[in-house]
């Protein structure tokens, strides 16, 4: 039987927002860090074997550690977090490593168990991951929103900043009105349709051995513009299959994030 681990790569030194995921606010406010938050939901899931906090600062190991969770530090080097995976997954016998940024409050342990029974069958892709629903023309054309385009069988053929597919006829930075009911596509094509315009969420399942060479593929121009490592992988020839999950994730960055994740929890106890 095939193994899972989930790897959560922590670090301290956020551009943005730095300290985040052991700022006291949380724990005081919440009864938990910002990374115990992500910690306890990912160790929700059912079909993962061992769940692992990769970090290079021991001020994020000893909150961790406080906490019970399990943590290894890792290499002051890393350029990006899924070196930083790398570099755990190596060291374990697995088969497949779920990397789930530590600032992602919202991911649940059954959005994990769903991208494992996804590629449990799976004999092409080397990468599974998510995509939701947008449901907002700002959400279309913010560049910090990825969006992504997939194949008849959920496979990805691009993922971009831009707003993807291009709608060549309408306007799609005309100020819509927008029921909450109603979606993007609803808006636009003006009734139901099964097309639906899709945000990709950054959570990866990795096979193992693909997870080991990711590093060494080369780097196409297409990723170093977009700034988006996933881009890699299909400019090298990989397939990355598409997990359309109806469950939104969203990541603290900024300190406006921050605030918002401690109103939700104020508001709904997440």
């Amino acid at each position: 039987m095939s193994k899972t681990a989930a790897i959560i790569p922590a670090r301290y030194a956020s551009t943005r927002l730095p300290g985040k995921l052991i700022k006291s606010e949380a724990s005081e406010q919440t009864g938990k860090y910002l990374i115990e938050h992500v910690y306890n939901k990912v160790m929700e899931a059912e079909k993962v074997n061992e769940v692992v906090i990769a970090t290079d600062d021991e001020r994020i190991a000893e909150v961790v550690r406080s906490f019970g969770g399990c943590v290894k530090m890792t290499s002051i080097n890393h350029s990006s977090g899924t070196d930083r995976v790398a570099e755990i997954a190596s060291t374990l016998d697995v088969d497949y490593v779920v990397n789930i940024q530590g600032d992602e409050p919202d991911i649940k342990g059954s959005m994990i168990d769903d991208l494992i029974d996804a590629m449990s069958g799976e004999k092409e892709a080397v990468v599974c991951t998510f995509a939701n629903t947008i449901k907002t023309v700002d959400e279309f054309v913010d560049p910090n929103v990825v969006k992504v385009v997939i194949d008849k069988d959920n496979y990805a053929l691009y993922f971009s900043r831009a707003p993807i597919p291009f709608i060549r006829d309408g306007n799609i930075h005309s100020n819509f009105s927008i029921a909450e009911e109603q979606t993007l596509d609803e808006v636009y094509y003006g009734s139901k349709t099964s097309f639906h315009f899709l945000k990709h969420l950054g959570i990866y399942m990795y096979r193992k051995e693909f997870l080991m060479a990711f590093s060494s593929l080369p780097i196409p121009e297409e990723e170093e513009l977009e700034k988006l490592e996933q881009l890699r992988i299909l400019f090298n020839g990989y397939k990355i299959k598409v997990v359309v999950t109806p469950f939104n994730c969203e990541g603290v960055d900024t300190p406006e994030d921050f605030e918002r994740f401690l109103e939700k929890y104020r508001n709904d106890s997440v």
